[in-house]
């Protein structure tokens, strides 16, 4: 899946397939994620939290909404261990 760059202190890059409603997240930590079943409102709310700011709201957006929502696949394990506790299933 492409993944687009995105500006956050949290997230390297993120993808989207509509056809598939599945979410592609690349964390900074080198960890990749796929969520299935993810509408489309939902991504576009995701995208919407993104940013370089300290209150890491993207984290918190996605820790609200996606992480534990959806079923997730793992495709990359993390090489640092940077979000510990906000990842783990």
């Amino acid at each position: 899946m492409d993944r687009e760059v995105v500006v956050s202190v949290s997230v390297r890059a993120i993808g989207y397939d509509a056809e598939t409603s599945t979410l592609e997240i690349e964390f900074c930590d080198s960890s990749i994620y796929q969520y299935s079943g993810v509408p489309k409102e939902v991504f576009a709310g995701f995208l919407d939290s993104m940013g370089l700011n300290l209150e890491k709201t993207d984290l918190k957006y996605f820790s609200e909404h996606i992480k534990g929502q959806y079923p997730q696949k793992t495709m990359r394990r993390p090489r640092l261990n940077l979000f510990k506790g906000v990842l783990d299933t």
